[in-house]
């Protein structure tokens, strides 16, 4: 007959309690909750209760991790769309990005575009969603588009002078006016040719001999030289 009650030295299988999830699995749990709100309701609809009903978590749990609901708003956008659209780190820097190019515009494209729009528009209003959707997306993409710009600089295909920021708002500005504004379709063909169209201007002057000055418009412009010495 066996033992009903077996000695405290005998193994026992673990019973592993059922509840909340923690940590990592929280954290996702939260951020795929946070999206799904934000896909079904836009910004206006998003709350942190609802969030927290959807995901079966706290409000205190996502208040730890989260300060605002604006805060949580974009780091749900960044968890589905940054593995999207980051940027290869091998072949040249041009191709890496007209492929983040394409998969950018794809993205924009369907809900994720519409999370995005609201993002921005709700930043015109809301200091607090304005500097949570430029500190936590726009700054660390600009980061990503310099990395691939010095990269192509490193290795030739760039040259050494241009202006990264001004290169950044020529390939990306395009893109966001068509999908705030929508005055035109975000198109594989034409986000190509923007692309395209930018990074020519970027490639080196295959005439130019090595650290020769490239043309500067200005030299033509008679108020750009300066006052006219007097006789």
């Amino acid at each position: 007959m066996p033992n009903a009650n077996p000695r405290s030295g005998d193994s026992q299988p673990a019973v592993r309690r059922r509840g909340r999830p923690r940590g990592d699995e929280a954290r996702v749990a939260i951020l795929e909750a946070a999206y799904a709100v934000l896909e079904e309701g836009g910004l206006v609809g998003f709350t942190i209760e609802g969030v927290a009903a959807r995901a079966g978590a706290a409000k205190t749990t996502i208040y730890r991790w989260w300060p605002s609901r604006e805060s949580l708003a974009v780091a749900a956008f960044l968890s589905v769309a940054l593995p999207r659209i980051s940027f290869s780190t091998t072949g040249s820097a041009a191709n890496a990005i007209r492929s983040q190019m394409r998969r950018l515009v794809a993205v924009y494209s369907g809900k994720t575009g519409r999370v995005v729009r609201d993002l921005v528009a709700a930043g015109n209003s809301d200091p607090t969603a304005a500097a949570a959707f430029v500190e936590s997306y726009v700054r660390q993409r600009r980061q990503a588009v310099r990395e691939v710009l010095q990269r192509g600089i490193d290795a030739g295909e760039f040259r050494a002078e241009i202006d990264m920021e001004a290169a950044i708002d020529a390939l990306y500005g395009p893109v966001f006016y068509r999908l705030l504004v929508g005055h035109g379709p975000l198109e594989k063909a034409w986000t190509m040719s923007v692309a395209d169209l930018v990074l020519d201007g970027l490639t080196p002057d295959p005439f130019s001999a090595p650290g020769e000055e490239h043309f500067n418009a200005n030299s033509l412009d008679p108020l750009s030289a300066g006052p006219i010495p007097s006789s």
